[in-house]
């Protein structure tokens, strides 16, 4: 690549798909394609290209500013910045490696800064909502949640000023393997209402005569690739279609789809007018609409899941979406995310006080977001049968729930020894967990977390608890979970109660 500035990289186009995303200048680009296409050596290329093309400052400089998303900071580690470090030179910059991770090109009239961002640390997403860039580039785009991309999408085109001739080009570009047909780069690029400054670039099959940067892969690649693979594994990462396929480690192995998914869609029963929701707040606010029967079972109804959506407008569009939906049932109790108790630095206002008000629900924090317990609560219910039936039983309606309980909700592996593949010890944060976080607090708020606990004290003795310094009196229910609220205080002997009737 030779340029109108001073970098000078080898580098030819690996297909007709990649060059027609250099020639595109489109606000937002997606690069989508099969294993080893090439994708992220020519988002790397697209970046150094616009920092040449940038034109200069009254004071002769070309500054561009840059972000590089990676969902996690050990991919952004060892794989991201492994593929810069590649293709700029060290003569260009060598990147920083302790956080803030940066890489600082300097060359002739170029002063470009490239920023490392991983959405699995708490600093680097809240600088999101701060930074002034030229562009931003999301690898592996569908591991990251549409909120981060939307948020953006409003940080790019503000480096340089305006007032020292601002950017030449902005924009955000994306490389991805396909994603599922309900995943949000699907909706966004094949649903019909894509907007007009967004283009999709699709390369072709690994195995297609057109199959785009075979001259630098090992003869046979794609067919050594497609070798004893599931036929879903080889439709997504050698013939780069759209589909589903399970990554890492499922959170809820014991999951049967055929047991726990329900032939017809649930709805409320008609004799147990109550319902319960769970909801997660965040950059993607879920809820999940349930029911505990008399005998302990649970019934999964539906399902409500927004993107980049605040607490306010989510409260709003949950509540018209209930009242129109179940006009009959009572909202009995809303379990949420403990995190909602802690009081905004803007107005002081708590998530959990923000919805009571726009609902007039009883709104009230989960009783633990302690990671062991919310699995455990999960666990009991799938694994229990009461009288043939399962204990837990979801709607079809619950799309994500289920995508998620199939494999989208897992952990991601870590490392490879002899002795086994490591993973991480918290599921991955994507489309999948939000749901499955707000389902987990309904059900330890409805009971479950009393089950549990019950189950444990008739395993190990009292001593033997106290003498490890197990701590049980968050998950006892006669404790007043709701004492941030003085309408809904309750006697002991109510909060005993909840095997039977937990709100």
């Amino acid at each position: 690549m030779t340029h109108s500035s001073t970098i000078d990289i080898d580098y030819k186009f690996a297909g007709p798909t990649i060059a027609r995303f250099h020639r595109s200048s489109a606000f937002v680009r997606c690069l989508m394609g099969p294993f080893g296409s090439g994708k992220s050596v020519a988002c790397v290329m697209e970046l150094l290209w616009r920092a040449a093309e940038q034109k200069p400052a009254p004071d002769g400089k070309r500054y561009s500013r840059f972000a590089i998303i990676r969902s996690t900071y050990p991919e952004l580690q060892t794989t991201t910045l492994k593929t810069v470090q590649a293709w700029v030179p060290p003569a260009l910059g060598v990147p920083r490696l302790q956080p803030p991770m940066t890489l600082h090109i300097r060359k002739g009239d170029i002063d470009c800064e490239i920023l490392f961002l991983a959405l699995d640390r708490e600093d680097d997403v809240r600088k999101l909502l701060s930074l002034e860039l030229t562009g931003a580039w999301i690898n592996e785009a569908r591991e990251v949640p549409r909120a981060v991309f939307d948020a953006l999408t409003g940080r790019v085109g503000r480096y340089p000023q305006m007032s020292i001739g601002g950017p030449t080009w902005s924009g955000v570009i994306l490389d991805t393997n396909p994603p599922d047909t309900e995943h949000w780069l699907y909706r966004a690029f094949e649903g019909g209402d894509t907007p007009r400054d967004w283009e999709l670039f699709k390369q072709p099959s690994g195995l297609s005569p057109e199959a785009e940067n075979v001259a630098n892969l090992p003869p046979g690649y794609y067919q050594r690739l497609a070798a004893g693979k599931d036929p879903d594994w080889v439709r997504v990462y050698v013939h780069g279609e759209y589909g589903f396929v399970q990554e890492g480690l499922p959170v809820f192995p014991m999951w049967r789809d055929s047991v726990h998914v329900s032939p017809e869609p649930l709805e409320p029963i008609p004799g147990l007018p109550l319902l319960l929701l769970g909801a997660d707040w965040g950059l993607t606010p879920a809820a999940v609409f349930g029911q505990r029967l008399a005998d302990g079972r649970w019934h999964i109804v539906d399902e409500f899941v927004t993107e980049n959506t605040g607490v306010i407008r989510f409260s709003e569009a949950l509540t018209a979406y209930t009242r129109s939906r179940y006009p009959l049932n009572e909202v009995a109790a809303v379990w949420g995310d403990p995190a909602g108790n802690v009081r905004s630095q803007n107005d002081e206002r708590t998530a959990i006080e923000i919805m009571r008000e726009h609902t007039g629900w009883r709104v009230r924090p989960a009783p633990s977001n302690e990671w062991t317990m919310r699995r455990e609560v999960v666990v009991s219910a799938l694994n229990r049968m009461v009288d043939g039936r399962p204990g837990f039983l979801l709607s079809p309606r619950c799309r994500v729930l289920r995508k998620g309980f199939s494999g989208g909700y897992h952990y991601r592996p870590i490392r490879a020894s002899v002795t086994g593949r490591s993973y991480d010890d918290k599921p991955v944060k994507n489309e999948f967990s939000h749901p499955h976080d707000a389902l987990q607090y309904l059900l330890l708020g409805g009971g479950e977390a009393d089950v549990v606990m019950q189950r444990v004290r008739r395993r190990e003795p009292r001593a033997e608890r106290f003498a490890q310094g197990s701590d049980y009196s968050l998950f006892d229910h006669s404790r007043d979970a709701d004492n941030d609220h003085p309408r809904h205080s309750a006697s002991r002997r109510q909060r005993q109660a909840t095997l039977s009737a937990p709100w």
